[in-house]
């Protein structure tokens, strides 16, 4: 019998040596930990353990072949016990280690070389940013959208990782560069570098990708957040906290006022139709018993109807001016969203680290203002605002 049960725990195990999946690199925190496993016949369940690097070790018992944990980003190993009939576990897999990352989207600032001919392609490159991790995935592509073999990525650190390309299948023309992360976290940049044959062809390329990026500046992705949510693709963009912030509130204090003149509108309607059947039972009420009371009521009633229906259509006209109102800011929102971007890297020759470039809108500084006296020996400061770009190191 003790035989028979030492091979059947074999088996058991054996099985779930082969059965077994694991992940060397699992996502963010904020979508949870899944380990899944494929079933085990005559199983009863399992027991998962894991095991942190201070070697701590935490147990969830399930009837499936999957579960799901929360787990902070750090190493681990985990096991997979399997359970018999009475709920205890009759043999493990060993332990197989796994590491748990914050997926987060990855930045990439401009190449410090984005210029090369055919010939001086290097075989290795270097891409700068931010949130790079073991599992970010990079693609390469050409002008033509094919796509060019990477033979290895060497990660130096989470800013900065180290791409190598075969020279035999170099690309030619604009190249762009697309990172991905776990969890359909990504970023693309267009026309990362440039190859081409000759110093010619290399202007050529650069000009045209100056024109393109001149008349295709619409941010479809952020007007639609801002569309969506009003100051979301300003937050996407990484605008300033005002710029963020004064679209909701704008759109916020319209929306308010809008449903303050829809209710006093509706209260108009309601005082109108009111005083209209006030007057048809007056009316009624007089012909069937002639009094002249009920005359006087009734024509005094009907005088209040004409001023009633004045009110209820400058209601209507007041809700039609909140309306637009609120359609204004809500439309700015999106425009400013879509036409004017946020903060950008670019390189700058002569500079080592890159620049970030902001539009600005804002108001004069005060030494800068003009005084203008008035009568009274008093002044009035004209005011003034500045529309242009910060430059920042």
């Amino acid at each position: 019998m003790l035989n028979k049960r030492f091979q059947k725990s074999n088996t058991i195990a054996a099985l779930l040596v082969g059965f077994l999946f694991f992940s060397l690199s699992l996502g963010a925190k904020e979508e949870g930990v899944k380990l899944e496993w494929r079933p085990i016949p005559d199983a009863g369940g399992y027991q998962v353990e894991i095991k942190d690097s201070r070697g701590k070790i935490t147990r969830e018992k399930t009837n499936a072949s999957q579960i799901q944990l929360e787990l902070p980003p750090g190493a681990y190993e985990h096991r997979i016990g399997v359970l018999n009939k009475y709920g205890r576990v009759s043999v493990f897999s060993a332990w197989i280690p796994f590491e748990v990352i914050l997926s987060q989207k990855p930045e990439v600032i401009a190449a410090e070389k984005n210029k090369f001919l055919t010939k001086d392609m290097p075989e290795s490159f270097e891409i700068k940013g931010k949130h790079f991790t073991e599992a970010t995935k990079v693609i390469l592509k050409d002008s033509k959208g094919n796509e060019i073999p990477v033979k290895s990525i060497d990660i130096k650190n989470s800013e900065t990782m180290v791409v190598t390309i075969d020279k035999k299948k170099a690309p030619e023309g604009a190249v762009s560069l697309r990172l991905e992360n776990p969890r359909n976290k990504s970023t693309e940049k267009e026309n990362y570098f440039f190859v081409a044959e000759t110093e010619d062809e290399l202007a050529a390329l650069e000009s045209k990708s100056s024109y393109s990026g001149a008349s295709g500046t619409f941010d479809l992705g952020a007007a639609a957040r801002s569309a969506v949510l009003p100051g979301w693709g300003q937050y996407y963009q990484k605008k300033s906290t005002f710029r963020t912030a004064i679209f909701p509130s704008l759109v916020l204090v319209a929306g308010g006022y809008a449903a303050a003149r829809g209710s006093s509108y509706m209260s108009s309607i309601n005082e109108l139709d009111a005083a209209r059947q006030s007057n048809i039972l007056y009316n009624s009420a007089f012909l069937q018993s002639g009094d002249p009371a009920l005359f006087n009521l009734a024509l005094y009633n009907y005088t209040q109807i004409s001023p009633k229906y004045s009110s209820a259509v400058g209601e209507y006209n007041q809700l039609g001016i909140a309306l637009g109102i609120l359609g204004f800011f809500y439309i700015i929102n999106v425009v400013d969203a879509g036409f004017f971007p946020g903060p950008k890297q670019v390189k700058v020759e002569g500079t080592d680290a890159p620049v970030t470039v902001s539009p600005i809108l804002r108001n004069a500084i005060e030494s800068e203002k003009a005084a203008t006296y008035a009568s009274g020996n008093s002044y009035l400061l004209q005011q003034r605002m500045e529309l242009g770009v910060e430059f920042a190191w």
